[in-house]
């Protein structure tokens, strides 16, 4: 990774990173009329930096989903339920600290889609209203949390195997509840749609060929292999890791900004300290990547 703002195509077009660790932004370019040479250019900057953001873009839905196809094709989400007109664009809300709803936070550090087979490649949020201060994303580096544990360690995490569960987590968190005949409908539904999945716990990047640790703050649940309580006491010592300030990066949106990441490569976590509306428009890239594989 370059340590200082570098050209990366002909012409104007500038990549800054943003800290040591991850993350930069690009400079210099309209997403909405990019060439093949500007995209390799950006694709390259993605696979880089793993996060990357875009300041002052004018675009309509169909100009986001479009630049997000040249990455791949969109996804549907199971759980955000306002969807745009454009399809695989969806409505983003935020939920400011005063809120009576649940708030976005709660969710706190995650990556998308993990309890699937296969999870998102990245995702993209534009900035259609953003309030004075606060609501910015932060993100953690899987690439750097691996290569800063011990060899020990490493060797000790490199065949074993995770198990990944939005419903477990969803009742853990507090998110989902058994307290009435409905609410217990609506889980043995979900269960039926997502099954528990297993994902290794060490796996290389499919573009890059980077090791990483592939840890999922929210939907990792257990170990597979270990006892509840060697799982337990291994997971809360990886999470807390994975997320250490030298293995991060924060971004502030303004009005306009796009943001763009590589899921397989971050954890990423909402931060909702802030009052007044947000409100993003959101794509999901999918992938047939299966991690490990």
């Amino acid at each position: 990774m370059a340590a200082s703002a570098q050209s990366i195509a002909p012409g104007s077009m500038e990549v800054r990173p943003l800290t040591g660790a991850l993350g930069c932004e690009i400079f210099g370019v309209d997403l909405a009329n990019i060439s093949t040479a500007e995209f390799a250019a950006i694709h390259q900057a993605f696979l880089d930096y793993s996060a990357v953001m875009f300041h002052d873009q004018i675009l309509t839905q169909e100009q986001f989903a479009d630049f997000g196809k040249r990455f791949a094709k969109l996804e549907d989400e199971p759980f955000l339920p306002h969807r745009a007109d454009v399809p695989g664009v969806y409505y983003l809300r935020g939920a400011p600290k005063n809120a009576k709803t649940v708030s976005t936070q709660n969710l706190g550090w995650h990556a998308d889609h993990t309890y699937q087979r296969n999870p998102s490649m990245g995702a993209m949020l534009y900035a259609r209203e953003v309030p004075a201060a606060g609501g910015d994303t932060l993100f953690a580096s899987n690439y750097l949390s691996y290569e800063n544990l011990s060899p020990a360690m490493q060797a000790f995490l490199e065949d074993k195997i995770a198990i990944h569960d939005v419903l477990q987590y969803g009742l853990n968190s507090g998110h989902h509840s058994t307290a009435t005949i409905a609410a217990i409908d609506m889980l043995r539904g979900m269960r039926t749609k997502f099954p528990q999945v297993e994902h290794p716990l060490i796996c290389r990047h499919p573009e890059t060929g980077r090791k990483m640790l592939y840890l999922n703050q929210a939907w990792t649940v257990g170990i597979k292999g270990l006892t509840r309580d060697e799982s337990e006491a291994v997971l809360t010592m990886l999470k807390r890791h994975s997320t250490r300030d030298i293995f991060c990066c924060r971004f502030r949106y303004r009005s306009n900004s796009l943001m763009l990441w590589d899921n397989r490569a971050v954890q990423h976590s909402p931060n909702s300290d802030y009052t007044g509306g947000r409100l993003m428009w959101r794509v999901a890239l999918h992938s047939d990547w299966e991690p490990g594989k």
